[in-house]
């Protein structure tokens, strides 16, 4: 099974619980994420080889993204000079395996999700079981073998890798998948080629950058949200604040999970079935969505006003007989914020169709 059915299967059994629908309330309003792209990051498994001035970045940005188990591997252990661009450490940590020093700071930024440090390299003997446990491999580490290494195994177990490397004040981004035709040895023949940030100045904030585009990267080919990177080599000059790119020959299109976020018809309504409803009398919470300031300005009659943000932190307290009708500005937030409400059983909750720019165009 590919890691795309696995993610898309293993997805559809995942629940949220309440807290969990408050820590995430921001992706849910996403229109590329929203509950089922949600359910897909946690139910995906990324190895990070590294956990020093690129890995903790990507650590920190795909633990507060949701992803639901996250193994860090890391052999070294934490030194002063390290502190200055590899901010998961702390001080105390100084001495201490960077794998565990990492695992033990995620778990305190999101509980939710599990997290394994491996305080040890990825070599030869380990990688094969390591990377097949996974669906995706993040490269944080500054050692040309072992990128090698990932590029071989990841080739035979048909996974995607997202590359990045650091010289100074310059940066290379790149996602590598065999069967889309991207393969590190093919962009760099010659070990001599590859480049390293070994032995070289780093600024910690340039780290940052292309660390959180890598974990940009990674969520684009979890959720399928975006066209993810595949064989196409990204140079960051920080110095000019200047990306180029250019994309490798013969690299395909990487197949991505399919969109299924679209509401079922039993979701949502139309303004011709809220002018009905309304017309009988049906007992029936209209909650608009949008901004203060635009509800002041029209809205539906007997409309109430509640922010998005606040119903998915504090919940949505309702006598449980009435239907709910949420609405926003064009239909899009609100069909999102119904199916949030509806996989924790609120299955009265509804979105209206369009919109509030609909109802008036309805006249």
């Amino acid at each position: 099974m590919s890691y795309l059915a696995r993610i898309a299967e293993c997805s559809r059994s995942i629940i949220f619980s309440d807290e969990e629908l408050s820590y995430y309330a921001r992706h849910l309003l996403l229109p590329g994420i929203g509950m089922p792209g949600q359910k897909k990051l946690k139910a995906a498994r990324v190895l990070i080889v590294g956990a020093g001035g690129l890995g903790c970045p990507v650590l920190q940005a795909l633990a507060g993204a949701g992803v639901g188990r996250l193994t860090v591997l890391d052999g070294d252990t934490v030194a002063l000079s390290n502190l200055a661009r590899q901010w998961l450490h702390r001080h105390g940590d100084v001495g201490t395996n960077k794998a565990v020093s990492a695992q033990q700071k995620l778990v305190e930024l999101n509980p939710f999700i599990e997290v394994e440090a491996v305080p040890g390299m990825l070599d030869a003997v380990n990688a094969k079981e390591l990377i097949d446990g996974h669906d995706i491999v993040v490269d944080a580490t500054d050692d040309l073998e072992i990128r090698y290494l990932i590029d071989e195994v990841c080739a035979e177990l048909d996974r995607p890798w997202v590359h990045a490397a650091l010289y100074r004040e310059s940066a290379q981004l790149c996602v590598f998948w065999d069967r889309c035709g991207a393969r590190f040895r093919n962009l760099f023949p010659e070990r001599t080629e590859a480049p390293s940030c070994a032995g070289a100045g780093m600024l910690g904030a340039v780290a940052s950058v292309a660390a959180n585009l890598q974990a940009l990267e990674v969520v684009k080919l979890i959720t399928g949200n975006g066209v993810p990177k595949v064989g196409e080599v990204v140079s960051i000059h920080a110095s000019r604040v200047q990306i180029e790119s250019f994309r490798m020959r013969g690299v395909t299109a990487p197949p991505l999970i399919g969109d299924d976020a679209v509401l079922s018809a039993e979701h949502s309504w139309t303004v011709d079935a809220l002018r009905q409803a309304q017309s009988i009398g049906e007992d029936l919470r209209i909650i608009d969505l949008r901004t203060e300031s635009q509800f002041v300005a029209g809205t539906i009659p007997r409309a109430e006003h509640l922010s998005p943000e606040v119903i998915l932190e504090e919940g949505l307290t309702n006598d449980g007989k009435r239907k709910v009708l949420l609405l926003c500005e064009e239909g899009i937030i609100s069909s999102l914020l119904a199916d949030a409400l509806r996989s924790r059983g609120n299955d009265r909750v509804f979105h209206l169709e369009g919109g509030y720019t609909e109802w008036l165009s309805a006249g």
